[in-house]
């Protein structure tokens, strides 16, 4: 039936949609801007060993983003900015001039390129310290000064984290991605192996190393603003001081204690509002491409995350937000008048402030939650259901029941699979938009190749004039180990798709409930789980009471329309992450068929119409034949 090598191959081409990571190039340009005023001063090299770095990694930075530039859409006054750092270092520029034109390379790249920005989890401050102590004293010293045993063997000399100046010219992430590649032709290597959330609080120590607990004592205890995670962890200190009144002081605050950045973090319908504005202030500088990822950024992180209570209240604002978001972001092709796409972004952000004030309202009755929790959990779990309900019922009719134990596999490897998602996503991090969606997508394209590959197999076998000795001579070798993995796969990508949806809905729904009315949103959730079995056993019966040429073609017609259904998901949700061009047509919405209004959707989705159509016609004049 389906291949294991089919398989790779499609996942492969689908998977060439990611986008190279750039981490590696922005560690170089923090580098640069930091360690530039070593070499020169006042127009004078001051140390050539240091020079000569600064004149090779510039280089290399122009180099790199020019190779970018042949694979990737890169803003043209990033490559401006780049010949521009060359041409000051080149000359002995003034280190502010080149420290000003890397923090511009590194604002341009994060807006532009698709990079993880900010820890997942509150950083540890006394982790960071015992991994410091652990890792990095050996070179950098016990507290931090370079000073450490092995210091005087190394060139350069190893960071003296506690020299203020160049301190105040980092940004934690800066010294997260340096923490994580380490940095070429020095002694610093990277430090991948540790996990993720140890070198987010290695990089938050370290970045506080240079003021004490004691520091702007006075001013802190007075601040009145605080700042995003996004600003705390992207910006400098000298940047955030710019910005904010006391922003030294803020920035002190934010690495000696980051568990307040986590405690303020934005409501996603402000993430949702500031992302549209700010969008739409990046089309009116020029930067198209960048203000296209703000506007994902903005439905991902911010309104997708409030669209399943909004739904359970709203489904038409829900509807017309999203629409309006989506459409929004055609209109930023370089063509459309600045105008134009500011009065759109603001009327988005009305409609926004229209969906805060629903969601604004009493929590969920208990009869409203009922309701919402039965009929998230049977319309994601009805297309999981029928998929591997009838797969089963094949098997029976077919006698093969050595392969049933395949079928079930697959299901039973997707709930636990689940379950791990749901400890995942509670307990460890939070899934980020661009993820669900592009998890969501992929899994939602492959199940549609192989429940294609596996209805016009069905049908094929419909018509077969000698179906009983076919069943005696052919059947071990139709399903072989290759074609009972296969069984495996369609019913692990059919049940996890629908249960990674359902965890996600669930999530938003236990938010929107009180405590009294949770009871009512578990009995929802058993009261579709009873449905569904019901739904299961009827399928079974009935579809083995069936003759079975009859059988047959129902299954066949059945698994292509799945394939159409999951075909027109898998589009819309890589188009929501921005991995997929969108072209807006004028067409009804209609959710549990898969049927988006895009161009790229819906031709995918007459695609496998048309194949079907061919591939069943060409079967049935061979069989007539």
């Amino acid at each position: 039936m389906i291949r294991p090598r089919f398989l790779l191959v499609l996942m492969f081409l689908i998977s060439s949609l990611a986008q190279a990571d750039p981490r590696a190039l922005l560690q170089l340009v923090d580098y640069v801007g930091v360690d530039y005023p070593g070499a020169v001063q006042d127009g004078v090299v001051v140390n050539p060993e240091e020079y000569a770095e600064m004149l090779e990694f510039s280089a290399r930075i122009g180099n790199e983003l020019d190779a970018l530039a042949q694979t990737a859409s890169v803003p043209a006054q990033l490559t401006a900015l780049a010949k521009t750092l060359v041409s000051e270092i080149e000359n002995k520029g003034n280190p502010l001039v080149v420290a000003d034109t890397t923090a511009q390379i590194r604002h341009l790249m994060m807006a532009n390129f698709d990079l993880e920005l900010v820890p997942r989890l509150v950083p540890n401050i006394e982790t960071g310290a015992a991994l410091y102590q652990q890792h990095c004293a050996a070179c950098h010293g016990a507290t931090g000064r370079g000073d450490g045993p092995v210091a005087a063997s190394l060139a350069p000399a190893p960071t003296d984290f506690h020299d203020a100046a160049r301190a105040r010219e980092r940004s934690v992430f800066g010294l997260y991605n340096t923490i994580t590649l380490g940095v070429n032709g020095t002694a610093m290597t990277g430090f991948d192996a540790l996990s993720d959330q140890a070198r987010w609080s290695l990089a938050f120590y370290v970045g506080g190393l240079f003021a004490t607990d004691n520091a702007f004592a006075d001013q802190r205890a007075t601040l009145q603003q605080t700042l995003t995670l996004t600003q705390a962890v992207t910006m400098t200190p000298v940047e955030i001081a710019r910005q904010f009144d006391g922003g030294e002081a803020l920035a002190v605050r934010a690495r000696h204690d980051p568990q307040a950045l986590f405690a303020s973090a934005p409501a996603p319908l402000d993430v949702a509002r500031s992302g549209m504005l700010e969008s739409a202030d990046l089309y009116q500088q020029g930067n198209v491409d960048g203000a296209k990822k703000r506007a994902v950024q903005a439905y991902l992180e911010g309104f997708e995350l409030v669209e399943a209570p909004l739904k359970n209240m709203s489904p038409t604002m829900m509807h017309s937000i999203e629409s309006a978001m989506i459409e929004y972001r055609s209109l930023l092709n370089g063509e459309t008048p600045v105008e134009d796409v500011q009065a759109r972004a603001k009327q988005i952000v009305v409609l926004l402030d229209d969906a805060q004030a629903v969601l604004n309202g009493e929590s969920l009755s208990p009869s409203v939650a009922f309701t919402s929790s039965l009929i998230i959990l049977l319309r994601e779990g009805l297309e999981a259901l029928l998929v591997v309900a009838a797969m089963a019922a094949f098997l029976v009719k077919t006698e093969r029941y050595d392969a049933m134990r395949w079928l079930h596999g697959g299901w039973i490897l997707a709930l636990i699979a689940g379950g791990a998602t749901w400890a995942v996503s509670n307990w460890l991090f939070a899934i980020s938009g661009a993820t669900r969606e592009i998890t969501e997508g992929v899994t939602a394209l492959v199940a549609a190749a192989i429940l294609f590959y596996v209805g016009f197999w069905m049908h094929s076998r419909a018509n077969a004039q000698k179906w009983n000795e076919y069943i005696k001579s052919q059947m071990n070798s139709a399903l072989g180990k290759g074609a009972l993995w296969s069984f495996a796969v369609v019913s692990f990508l059919a049940v996890y798709r629908e249960i990674f949806e359902t965890i996600l809905f669930y999530q938003a729904l236990w938010v929107q409930v009180d405590d009294g009315a949770r009871h009512a949103v578990l009995l929802g959730g058993m009261s579709a789980v009873g449905v569904l079995v019901v739904v299961a056993v009827m399928i079974h019966r009935f579809g083995l009471r069936l003759p079975l040429a009859k059988f047959f073609t129902i299954t066949a017609y059945l698994m292509i329309a799945f394939a159409f259904v999951f075909a027109g998901k898998g589009v819309a949700a890589l188009q929501e992450a921005g991995r997929l061009p969108m072209d807006p047509v004028s067409f009804p919405r209609i959710d549990f068929l898969g049927v988006y209004p895009s161009v790229q959707g819906l031709s995918l989705q007459a695609l496998v119409l048309i194949l079907a159509a061919t591939v069943m016609f060409w079967q049935s004049r061979k069989v007539g034949n």
